[in-house]
């Protein structure tokens, strides 16, 4: 028996996920191997039509490509494919567990025929629903109300459509929402949070938003006296300026169940975050990003096992209370700053580590804008007063500044034994990485404070930078406690999540 025939012998379900995994037109295709793989195809459960399926050659985005969809044939041929496919199974009433449309425009013949095509999944009890226009800034397109009725429903994906206040949403089986560049009303949304049994809310530059208001979910409008929990366990949000943000109301009793809340470019507050981490009993992942308004942070939490907090450069104080964090992530930007007590530089944003777990994964993210003795001292007292960081990953600042760190005055300093690194990455220096004498300046006062395991260097530096770094761990460094002993080079190879291309990077195994 040959492969094809084994294949044409396995359960049908298993061949609709083979299907599943090809586009509409290579499914198309695929059905012509036997009647019984033709047969499979037209009670496949996965419908996903995208229209570049119908144009090769150019990007989706691409003006030539929506050009050529406004050409009438062009767009006859993807509607008419569709418009196959659905009557099909509206006729034998086949199961629908996904549909996925996308079109590159909305005009008087195509809004009609998306409704009843979503009219054809919803009466065919759909479950995951994922509708989106490719015009963006558009939103032509309105979600016909019925959509809000279908009791099957429990995943909704839309992008760049409108969804208006409708006044009944019996989406009794909805868990996941994701609304990405949204036009949704603020009454619309608690409508749906308020009566549906969302675990996972997602929402990406939503600008109309005005008020995000998690409250206790509700049977039914008339029962509010048993309002209960919500069973809502992830929640993401992400902004895109300068669309302004929403005022935030997040019940933390109606958040009980709530296990990981990331927050991107929002206007929260210091007291919000506080009382959240400090109300949400269930919490172990926290991801805050870009929020400009956070200044003063306190971090207390019982829960929590991971925290990561990124680009919120108007930061000056973080505290974190949370015994069993085992993954922390800090990204700042240092600054050097004079003190109220007139008794030197600190260094902004200040941290502080009340508690956490024995075993914490810390990561440092540091931005070395004008990089000096002073400053790589602050970093050291930073990294041993916190002793969680094992990673420490640098960026460099100013192209036109020259970083100079002289080795005697280095050798007059004493400030204890340089801090263990497991892995230190020079992600990006500007201008002065090409330099010889910055480079070999930035390696001294870096090697001053720490000795990392593994220095890593990305392929994206050019192939001159790697070789002076090289040269000059080989030539030139000498630390002034430990020499280095020895440099191991490794290059190693691992896959992007969610993406077809791959990352290289050379590592450098150090002896100390």
């Amino acid at each position: 028996m040959d492969l094809v025939d084994q294949i044409s012998e396995l359960p049908e379900f298993i061949q609709h996920i083979i299907l599943s995994l090809l586009d509409a037109k290579e499914a198309c295709r695929a059905s012509v191997l036997s009647k019984k793989w033709h047969a499979v195809w037209l009670s496949m459960p996965v419908l996903d039509f995208q229209p570049q399926y119908f144009k090769k050659g150019d990007s989706i985005h691409s003006g030539k490509f929506c050009e050529r969809f406004y050409n009438f044939e062009t767009l006859f041929s993807y509607m008419e494919f569709i418009n196959t496919t659905m009557e099909r199974y509206s006729k034998q009433k086949h199961g629908i567990r996904k549909f996925s449309l996308e079109f590159p425009m909305v005009n008087e013949y195509l809004e009609p025929a998306i409704d009843r095509w979503i009219g054809i999944a919803v009466r065919n009890k759909v479950e995951e629903l994922k509708i989106w226009s490719l015009v963006e800034d558009s939103l032509d397109y309105k979600l016909p109300e019925f959509i809000f009725s279908a009791r099957s429903l429990k995943v909704l994906d839309c992008n760049n459509v409108k969804m208006p206040n409708y006044p009944t949403v019996k989406l009794f089986s909805l868990e996941k929402l994701i609304l990405s560049n949204t036009i949704i009303d603020d009454n619309m949304l608690q409508r749906i949070i308020s009566f549906c049994p969302l675990v996972d809310i997602q929402f990406r530059g939503c600008s109309a938003l005005e008020n995000i208001s998690v409250p206790r979910i509700k049977k039914s409008p008339e029962d509010a006296e048993v309002a209960k929990t919500s069973p809502l366990e992830n929640f993401f949000y992400l902004n895109h300026f300068p669309c302004p943000c929403p005022w935030w109301n997040m019940d933390t009793i109606a958040l009980r169940n709530l296990r990981k809340l990331e927050i991107c470019s929002a206007d929260i507050t210091d007291d919000v975050v506080s009382e959240l981490t400090a109300g949400l009993s269930v919490l172990e992942v926290l991801f805050l990003s870009n929020c400009l308004l956070l200044k003063c942070v306190k971090i207390s939490s019982i829960s929590l096992k991971r925290f990561t907090i990124v680009g919120c450069y108007k930061l000056e104080k973080l505290a974190i209370d949370a015994p069993n964090l085992v993954g922390f992530s800090f990204s700042i930007e240092f600054k050097l700053v004079p003190s109220v007590n007139n008794d030197g530089d600190e260094l902004k944003p200040a941290l502080s580590i009340i508690n956490v777990h024995d075993h914490c994964d810390a990561h440092l993210f540091a931005w070395a804008q004008f990089p000096s003795i002073e400053w790589f001292i602050k970093l050291y007292e930073l990294l041993v007063r916190t002793n969680v960081f094992k990673s420490l990953e640098m960026c460099g600042g100013d192209p036109d500044y020259e970083v100079i760190v002289d080795k005697d005055h280095l050798g007059r300093i004493n400030i204890g034994t340089p801090y263990k690194l497991k892995v230190f990455k020079l992600f990006r220096t500007c201008d002065w990485e090409r330099e010889e004498s910055s480079l070999a300046g930035f390696l001294d006062g870096l090697f001053w404070v720490c000795h990392p395991d593994v220095l890593s260097i990305p392929t994206s530096f050019q192939n001159a930078t790697v070789e002076l770094i090289l040269g000059i761990l080989k030539e030139k460094v000498r630390c002034w406690k430990d020499p280095l002993k020895g440099i191991e080079v490794e290059v190693v190879e691992f896959s992007r999540l969610l993406s077809y291309s791959s990352e290289v990077e050379i590592r450098l195994r150090l002896s100390w």
